[in-house]
């Protein structure tokens, strides 16, 4: 599956997929607009649509994630939406998929999520590659 965490507003991903005929690199976390950011742990297909549709805005009909969660800040306030929509804010940090109670480990222990999903690929067969991070950036103010 795949390891997503977040902490502090960073989001932070490793980039492992697999099927019953392929393993490849994939990239499992975008910026959104506004300097938020999003993450999926799930059916590959139902993650990309999903990320698809928030890296538009989320309009439209939002695409089925019945098996699969995304992590999402909104306005910077991390969000979960567990199999379905719409998503629920989270206090502090958070981690999903197959390394998801590693990485929560690793965070209560002190590591940022980076270091957490680093830590968890050592551990967890579905997760590796290589690591991508994204903070949140709060946009700049116009006048």
């Amino acid at each position: 599956m795949t390891t997503v965490a977040f902490r502090d507003g960073v989001l932070a991903a490793d980039s492992f997929a697999t099927d019953e005929s392929c393993a490849i690199q994939v990239r499992k976390i975008i910026r959104l607009p506004k300097g938020d950011v999003a993450g999926g742990a799930g059916p590959l297909s139902e993650v990309t649509q999903a990320l698809g549709w928030l890296a538009k805005g989320g309009r439209g009909a939002a695409p089925s994630i019945d098996g699969a969660n995304i992590l999402l800040t909104i306005n910077g306030v991390l969000h979960l939406a567990a199999s379905g929509w719409p998503a629920v804010p989270v206090k502090g940090y958070a981690a999903i998929g197959s390394g998801a109670q590693g990485a929560l480990v690793a965070m209560k222990l002190g590591c940022t999520a980076e270091q957490a999903v680093a830590a968890v690929a050592g551990v967890d067969h579905c997760t590796g590659g290589e690591i991508e991070v994204l903070a949140y950036v709060k946009p700049k103010r116009t006048k």
